[in-house]
């Protein structure tokens, strides 16, 4: 009698891309080290202006003291990325926690009786010697993940979980320390900033990464890049949605009489990023990344646009969810999309680039939210925060076919 052997029901299914790329050597580490140097970072410019505040500086004084924070962050970031492709992660990594840690230490050292626009060298400099710690870990994952999905995965992971530095970093270094004492909040920060980032930069990974001399030494700037251009575009306009974003819901909070609500709000807003970058990360990429990338451009702008008719707070948040959705898949495309087109010996440059135009975007952006917020009402400042991500679709669309021509050349 002849037996049909039946499928086995104990197939083990297929390794997530996410569990796969944690699993991989070194990424786990490298990912929570990169986490713990990014969190003091989450508030730079916030502990300087306490602690101007703390000096007895205005709030006048006290905004430029971030802003010099910011604008340093804006400035240096692309130089450190540049050397780091130039002399090797280690170097300069440790070398730029020394430059930003001790001004975080000086800062908070500074007698009471110090004016408070004494912070203003300190904020600059400790911005520009911000360590390029993310750029680093996103070339790293270049290098060490060579599966597209699995890297796709730790790109998406990534993107996710620096939404927890956005709410842990305040948390810590705001509510619990610089709320008692600023200048313990300064001295905690470059302590956890120079802890975290002496580690990643010890680990064998980032001691590993090439150095470049001589000839190879003199490349071109990845802004030569028609696809990086794109690409900054894209976070640009994203950075201007996410300032703008920021003051409307704040002045929404406001409006309603209910200012405490604001950090239930922003949380919603990073929890929906959260949920779905890790989703995205578990499910891997489908189609074409630059298809991905306009559809989730369309899907920021529609859903930044929705909150606008948010009636009341509660559907305010309900909506930042969804409109949060899309911003974790949309950087881990925009990062491997990153990875693929720019030149090599230019890619950690290429990555701060990015970052360097999202926050000097999301600077304007608050402003001119602020100014509509003033003049008309938050529910106008969402709908410009909508249309300044919409251009940038727009421009990303028009460039579509040179992007995928490059992206597929890399591949």
């Amino acid at each position: 009698m002849t037996t049909i052997a039946a499928p086995d029901a104990r197939r083990p299914r297929a390794e997530s891309p996410a569990v796969a790329a944690l699993r991989s050597p070194g990424v786990a580490r490298l990912l929570l080290l990169s986490l713990l140097a990014r969190a003091p970072v989450a508030v730079l410019g916030l502990l300087f202006l306490l602690r101007a505040r703390d000096l007895g500086g205005g709030y006048a004084i006290a905004g430029a003291v971030s802003a010099a924070a910011g604008v340093g962050m804006a400035l240096g970031s692309p130089l450190l990325g540049r050397a780091v492709d130039r002399l090797g992660a280690s170097p300069v990594l440790l070398a730029a926690m020394a430059v930003s840690g001790s001004m975080l230490v000086v800062g908070g050292l500074l007698p009471d009786s110090a004016p408070a626009w004494a912070l203003l060298p300190l904020a600059l400099l400790a911005g520009a010697g911000q360590p390029p710690v993310a750029p680093c870990l996103r070339t790293l994952f270049g290098r060490i993940l060579p599966d597209p999905r699995i890297r796709h995965a730790a790109l998406a992971v990534e993107a996710s979980v620096q939404e927890i530095t956005f709410m842990v970093g305040p948390l810590l270094f705001i509510s619990v320390l610089a709320a008692h004492d600023p200048s313990l909040g300064m001295i905690a920060g470059a302590v956890a900033l120079s802890a975290a980032t002496t580690a990643f930069a010890r680990s064998p990974e980032p001691r590993a990464m090439p150095t470049r001399t001589g000839a190879a030494a003199r490349h071109d700037s990845p802004l030569r890049n028609a696809s990086i251009r794109t690409l900054l575009a894209a976070t640009s306009g994203l950075g201007i949605m996410f300032g703008a974003a920021e003051v409307a819901i704040t002045g929404a909070a406001e409006e309603s009489g209910s200012g405490a609500a604001l950090g239930l709000l922003l949380t919603a807003y990073c929890v929906g990023s959260l949920i779905a970058g890790l989703l995205s990360a578990h499910h891997g990429p489908s189609g074409s990344p630059v298809r991905r990338l306009i559809v989730l451009l369309v899907a920021a702008t529609v859903g930044h646009a929705a909150l606008a008719a948010a009636p009341s707070l509660w559907i305010l948040g309900l909506l930042l969810v969804l409109a949060g959705a899309a911003i974790a898949p949309l950087f881990a495309v925009i990062y491997g999309l990153c990875g693929q087109v720019a030149a090599e010996g230019t890619v950690t440059e290429a990555y701060t680039w990015l970052g360097s135009g999202m926050f000097a975007a999301g600077a304007i952006g608050s402003a001119i939210s602020g100014a509509i917020v003033d003049a008309a009402s938050p529910h106008v400042a969402f709908l410009a925060a909508a249309s300044f991500v919409g251009v940038a679709t727009v421009v990303t669309a028009l460039s579509a076919r040179s992007l995928r021509r490059d992206a597929a050349a890399a591949a």
